[in-house]
């Protein structure tokens, strides 16, 4: 994607103003673009960069960020000052907003960027663990605060050059007591090249009675039959049909790859049908050009569709697109259509979106 004079959109929430950055070298990071354009905070510490929806942006290539950054904390990222002793592997601090957060590994006197994470002790105080915004975000000896995987030796931790809770840490615990740990938040400490932990047990001890937890059971997609396929007058790899529940019948919109000839034909629910919306079908098959209903992630642009020839699920590149602003159709339904790509294996292509073949303007 050539990046040349596209205008990147810096809001900065003081004053609500933006600023237009023009000649964008796709090479560059945006935090490296926002230095080289004196951009960066006036005292030299370290500014953050958001997406719309909360996430770190700061050290993405800048053929993947937005359109628009803003200049704020990350969603569950703040920056604090401690001001009390440690205790129990714990440190008291108060974040921006004035409240109380428990800092595993905090100091007296710490200045630190942090994460802050979905678990609370004793339902009150949020955990945090601190991390550096720059490389190396973490190094040996860090504590981090997770929750033991359900399945697996390998936990996430919060990864600031994503945004995203991504980087993998393997366990280092014998499988007789990780089974017994599952789902239990706890401290850990990085260790080797920092790409594995091993349990802080002194901090966290697994409480007498404690139940691991065990992952729940993924619902079944349903696979019924569809009739009476007619091609939209809005797309025509988009169609009108009748699903079949048992003896009954429901409309459904419907896309995928359209066997000629064919009656009836199977296909994924995707999308159950409510007061405004029909049912959303998948057919199956698998081929290039094809259509398919899908949901935008909360992150990023990766969509996984079922190749029924190969039998196995495929990762999928959702394209940036001028008419449809990902950020605004974030977990949503869209109509994507399957395309070869020089830079992506497989690319998804947003050609509409579900309401645009229905009457009521809601998706």
């Amino acid at each position: 994607m050539n990046q040349k004079n596209r205008n990147l959109i810096v809001s900065f929430p003081s004053d609500e103003s933006t600023i237009p950055i023009d000649d964008i070298d796709g090479s560059l990071t945006l935090d490296e673009l926002m230095r080289n354009h004196g951009l960066g905070a006036r005292d030299g510490s370290f500014q953050f960069l958001t997406d719309s929806n909360g996430r770190m942006v700061n050290h993405l290539a800048l053929d993947t960020v937005p359109h628009v950054v803003h200049v704020q904390f990350p969603k569950n990222v703040d920056q604090l000052w401690v001001d009390e002793p440690q205790r129990n592997g714990f440190a008291s601090a108060m974040d921006s907003a004035g409240k109380k957060i428990a800092l595993l590994g905090g100091e007296e006197n710490m200045f630190t960027s942090v994460y802050i994470t979905g678990w609370k002790l004793r339902n009150e105080t949020p955990v945090a663990f601190c991390f550096s915004p720059t490389f190396p975000h973490y190094h040996v000896g860090s504590l981090v605060y997770l929750q033991v995987p359900l399945v697996g030796n390998e936990a996430c931790i919060y990864n600031p050059a994503t945004g995203k809770e991504d980087l993998k840490l393997l366990l280092e615990i014998s499988d007789l007591e990780l089974n017994r740990m599952r789902g239990f938040w706890s401290a850990w400490e990085l260790i080797g090249n920092g790409s594995r932990a091993k349990y802080r047990v002194d901090i966290t001890p697994r409480p007498d009675g404690f139940k691991p937890l065990k992952p729940r059971s993924k619902k079944k997609t349903l696979r019924l039959n569809v009739d009476q396929l007619s091609a939209t007058s809005q797309n025509s790899s988009v169609h009108t049909g009748r699903l079949h529940f048992g003896n009954n019948r429901s409309r459904a919109l419907v896309c995928g790859v359209s066997s000629q000839g064919a009656n009836i034909q199977k296909g994924m629910v995707v999308a159950r049908s409510n007061k405004t919306r029909p049912n959303l079908v998948n057919l199956e098959g698998y081929q290039y050009g094809m259509t398919q209903f899908v949901k935008v992630p909360e992150e990023g642009r990766i969509i996984q569709l079922y190749n029924s020839v190969a039998k196995q699920w495929v990762d999928c590149t959702l394209l940036m697109s001028d008419e449809y602003d990902i950020e605004k159709i974030r977990n949503q339904w869209v109509i994507v259509k399957l395309k070869k790509h020089t830079r992506y294996k497989r690319a998804l292509k947003i050609i509409a979106l579900p309401r645009e073949f229905y009457k009521k303007k809601t998706n």
